[in-house]
């Protein structure tokens, strides 16, 4: 992602404006053809060429991009850190199995879904525009038959393999993600803060996977962890992608407000709120676990640190000082609860 953005980024006519916070004033859409020409002429190319050009590996590896790898990979690692956090669990290694399958099969039929209705908005940002369904490499029908496939397979997975709680978190979850969240980011820019429940909805799955109760708060106390650290997260990345966003036609509340303020205040809230959190979920009860819920807060007051600092001074540089503690406050979290759980 850092790699990305730099590459995108240190262009000033595109990542920088003239005055802090003003967009560019030429078109948007011509500013990305300018910067990626081949993204806006995507859908012109002829898909049976394209399709035929492709090895077998090559298709293979087009099909799964469409379920976003790293993101699933991070929704895993929650699931995962969930389950141990049970602490009268009834997990099995082949509950355990069948729960991190079918949530990856779920989680991915979301992601290609979501994909097949942004392909022609993901051709227009340079981020996403090399994406599948973006250049053509694969047709939206190929892309819904295997959404579908991963969607009902992993629900009946969940289902018969898991227990019926955790099937319909997961079907919640994907409703919401494809259904609500993904049209929603063309009208209004609170899609953030509705993203951010299917976002962490996979946490009560596994939850309930391993026996865990929707009446216990410690389960709810994690799903706010990954729910809130996803505001200052992000509204990171969409200062550092604004102008693509705005140039694809998405309602982010960076474009809505381009100062960065608000997007600063939604950040600060977020990182604030995980403070009392953090330390609700890690639990201190003695000297070793005090010292694991002081590890769990001062990665909270980092965030906040820099959610601070961006809301201070919203540029560039401060936007990505804040991604990355974002990016380090919730894998240290996660190491910590598991820690805490086997204490």
């Amino acid at each position: 992602m850092a790699n990305d953005e730099a590459k995108y980024c240190n262009d000033s006519k595109y990542c920088n404006n003239s005055k802090q916070g003003e967009g560019p004033r030429v078109s948007a859409v011509n500013e990305v053809e300018r910067i990626e020409p081949t993204a806006i002429s995507a859908n012109a190319m002829a898909p049976d060429a394209v399709v035929s050009s492709r090895t077998f590996a090559s298709r293979v590896s087009d099909y799964v991009e469409t379920t976003k790898p790293r993101i699933l990979v991070m929704i895993l690692l929650t699931v995962g850190v969930a389950m141990v956090a049970v602490t009268e669990s009834t997990m099995t290694m082949w509950i355990f199995f069948n729960a991190m399958l079918g949530t990856a099969m779920v989680a991915a039929s979301a992601s290609a879904f979501n994909q097949i209705v942004e392909r022609r908005r993901d051709a227009l940002m340079p981020r996403t525009a090399k994406r599948p369904l973006a250049t053509g490499r694969l047709q939206p029908t190929e892309a819904i038959i295997w959404g579908s496939f991963l969607l009902l397979g992993g629900t009946a997975l969940l289902t018969w393999g898991v227990n019926v709680p955790t099937a319909v978190l997961g079907f919640v979850t994907w409703a919401l993600y494809v259904g609500i969240y993904t049209p929603l980011k063309t009208r209004s820019w609170l899609n953030t803060a509705v993203g951010t429940i299917p976002g962490a909805l996979p946490v009560l799955m596994g939850w309930t996977a391993a026996g865990g109760s929707l009446y216990d708060f410690r389960g709810w106390l994690l799903f706010g962890v990954v729910l809130f650290w996803q505001f200052p997260h992000f509204m990171a990345i969409a200062w550092l992608y604004r102008q693509q966003y705005q140039a694809a036609g998405y309602q982010m509340l960076t474009n809505v407000d381009p100062s960065g303020r608000r997007a600063g205040n939604h950040g600060i809230y977020g990182a604030m709120l995980l403070l009392p959190i953090s330390l609700a979920v890690l639990g201190p009860d003695g000297w070793f676990t005090g010292v694991v819920a002081v590890l769990g807060l001062a990665a909270a007051m980092l965030q906040l640190s820099s959610a601070i600092q961006f809301r201070r001074n919203p540029t560039q540089e401060s936007a990505r000082a804040l991604l990355k503690g974002s990016l380090l406050y919730l894998p240290i979290m996660l190491v910590l609860v598991s820690i805490r759980a086997l204490l």
